[in-house]
Formats: C-alpha cells, structure tokens, sequence
C-alpha cells in the first residue's frame, strides 16, 4: 500500500474520532440516554461499542505484524450466516453501564490515540500482512477500512438521534465503497424462490459518483460495471445516501418520502432488494 494512502487512512479515522469525541462531550446525560439508530442500543452504549472495537483492532493489528492471523484465545471464526450482533450488543451494554459518562468518554479518546499510534508504527509491507477477522482473514489494510466503517457508521447512529436529516460524514466515503462491497458479500440471504435474475442499479451522481449494477439470482449476486443493458430497478441518491441505505439505516418508505431517495422499478422487486442484505 502507498504511503500517501495509508497516511489519508490513518488521518481520516482520526479526523472522525476527534468529531465524535467533541460531539458526545456536549451532550447531557439525557444525550447519553437517548435510543440510537441501533436498536436496542442508547447513544452511549455506540460509544461502548466504538472504544471496545478500537481496543481489539489494536491488539489484532499488533498480532498480525508479528505474522498471527489466527483466532485470539477464546474466540473461533463465525459459520457463514451466523449472526454474532446479539454478543456484542451485550458486551457494549455491560461496558457502558460499568463506567461513568466521563471514564467512558475518556476511554473512547485513549484508545483511539494507541490505535493511531499503533497504526503509524506500521511499514508498508505491514498493511498486506493477513489479519483475522471473526468473518475471514483480510489484509490490515481492509481490516482498517473497516474499523473507519465502524466508526462512520455508528457516528452516524449517533448523530442521527438527534437529527433526522443527519447524513454520512463527506471524509470517508471514497475508503468506505470498497468496505461496502465487502459488507454485501457476507450479508447476502439468497433467495431461491426468485424466478428470473433482477438487475439493480445505482446511479449516484456524487459527492462520490457510484455507477454499479447489483445483478442477483436465486442463490448468488454479483456487482457488474453499468452497461447499454436495462435494469428492472434504478436507485438514485447521494454517495452517503447509498451507504446508508446498503447497510439497512436508511428504510425505504423514509428514504422515498424524504427524497433522500429516488426509485424506478416494479414495487415488489424495489422492497425484494432490503431483504437481500441483512446485518450480521
């Protein structure tokens, strides 16, 4: 990986930590209370979750430099399709509820400051070294990029609590596309009574123009550059709109009536697509 990348890398994921940080430490102890965009998950306990994530990334990150990709101890790969949500949501709660507002807050900033340590120590050969994953090893480099998903996203499940119209941060987007590809991989629920192949697209004029098709059949999909061919449903929106709505914030009906979205295509194939992809 070029120096250049791994150093906008690196500065990114700082850059939202630090945006993170100043916005949870103007809210009250009602903010801190207040239902996220994650069900069943308050305000604080996605702070929880974000400062345990970067604690494991840097210990994980650490082992894979010195050449382990294995399972920590205790810990084993997921099956395909098995959900390990449930698990963590626990372990943010309990962690949450364990500490004060402040000690939390506090926490969140110092293990982001060791991860950012952690990641500027590394050499460029060390971002293609494989790293585990509970859903497969990848390469430092794409284990990175998702911590930044992590943090984007939950930044937003954050902020989105109090602010309807909130959208994705501008920063990360161009990192996140390539994440996202990866997101839809592993959450794909095949679909056997489907009878005839139904080719999605998006059309995504910016900030970050995305031009894709989602070509799925009854146990497979595939992403596909945009062709002369037809698509039965065409998705328009904005980069972070997109984002939004592939990894299952944005509901469709909302994303419509808002605008944030905009749809061609039969019902039934536009609501089939929501169902194809679903959190893990």
């Amino acid at each position: 990986m070029e120096t250049t990348a791994m150093t906008e890398m690196i500065d990114v994921l700082n850059f939202e930590a630090s945006q993170l940080w100043d916005f949870m430490a103007r809210l009250g102890h009602d903010g801190w209370s207040r239902p996220s965009a994650c069900t069943g998950w308050t305000v604080g306990d996605v702070l929880a979750h974000l400062t345990q994530g970067a604690s494991v990334w840097c210990a994980t990150i650490t082992r894979a430099v010195a050449g382990d990709a294995n399972p920590p101890p205790g810990e084993q790969m997921l099956r395909p399709g098995e959900r390990g949500s449930a698990v963590t949501a626990q372990r943010a709660i309990a962690f949450h509820q364990g500490m004060g507002e402040t000690e939390l807050l506090n926490a969140f900033a110092d293990e982001y400051q060791r991860l950012q340590a952690v990641l500027r120590g590394l050499q460029p050969e060390d971002w293609e070294k494989p790293c585990y994953h509970r859903r497969g090893r990848l390469t430092t480099c794409a284990y990175v990029g998702l911590r930044l998903q992590e943090l984007t996203m939950h930044g937003w499940d954050i902020r989105s609590a109090f602010n309807t119209a909130a959208t994705v941060s501008e920063r990360p987007l161009q990192a996140m596309l390539g994440v996202a590809q990866w997101w839809l991989s592993i959450t794909f629920r095949p679909v056997p009574h489907l009878a005839v192949p139904i080719r999605y697209r998006f059309d995504v004029p910016g900030p970050v123009p995305i031009r894709q098709d989602v070509l799925v059949s009854p146990d497979r999909f595939q992403s596909e550059p945009v062709t002369d061919q037809g698509a039965d449903v065409t998705f328009r929106c904005t980069t972070g709109d997109y984002l939004l709505f592939v990894y299952g914030r944005l509901p469709l009906d909302q994303a419509v009536a808002t605008g944030r979205l905009e749809v061609e295509g039969q019902r039934h194939q536009v609501a089939l697509f929501t169902t194809l992809f679903q959190g893990v």
